[in-house]
C-alpha cells in the first residue's frame, strides 16, 4: 500500500469519507432519483475501493478468479465511468433552476443563519461536487497506472 497505487486507494476512499460527511442528511438527494443515483455511485466506489485496500493488507490477491492487475484496471475503469457520470448528475440537479433548485448560494435560505457549526445546503452540495472531481482525477490516475501494470511489461 505504500506504492503509487497504493496511495491512490487511500485517497479515493479518504475523498470518499469526505463526501459522505457532505451528503450525511438526505434531504439533499431524497426523492431526486439522479442523486440517488450518485449516492449509490460514491458508496459503490467506496466500497470496492476498501475492498481492494483490504485484500491488498490482507495478501490476498491471489485468491481472485484472475491477476490482481487485471482487476485493479477494470475496477478503475468501472469506477472511472461511475464517477463521470456522477460529476455531471449532481452539479447538473444540484445548481440547475430548471430542476427547481437554487444556482446561488445568496438564495440559499440555510446560509443566512451564520452558525459558525453549521454548513448551509448549498455549501454541501458545491463541496460534494468539488470533490467528486478530485476523485474522479482519482481514479483516472489509477486507471493509468493500473494500465500501465497491466500493458506494459518491463
Amino acid at each position: 500500500m505504500a506504492s503509487e497505487l497504493g496511495l491512490l486507494k487511500v485517497l479515493e476512499t479518504f475523498v470518499a469519507c469526505l463526501i459522505f460527511v457532505f451528503i450525511n442528511s438526505p434531504y439533499v438527494y431524497h426523492n431526486r432519483p439522479a442523486l440517488e443515483w450518485c449516492v449509490a455511485v460514491y458508496a459503490l466506489c467506496f466500497v470496492l475501493t476498501a475492498l481492494t485496500i483490504l485484500l491488498s493488507l490482507g495478501h490476498c490477491t491471489n485468491m481472485l478468479p484472475i491477476r490482481f492487475p487485471s482487476f485493479l484496471l477494470g475496477l478503475a475503469l468501472l469506477s472511472v465511468l461511475l464517477c463521470a457520470t456522477a460529476l455531471v448528475l449532481w452539479p447538473l440537479y444540484q445548481f440547475n433552476e430548471k430542476y427547481g433548485v437554487q444556482p446561488w448560494q445568496t438564495r440559499d435560505v440555510s446560509c443566512s443563519d451564520r452558525n459558525p457549526y453549521l454548513v448551509c445546503i448549498w455549501d454541501r452540495q458545491l463541496a460534494v461536487t468539488n470533490l467528486t472531481a478530485v476523485n474522479l482525477l482519482a481514479y483516472v490516475g489509477d486507471l493509468v497506472y493500473s494500465a500501465h501494470l497491466v500493458f506494459v511489461k518491463v
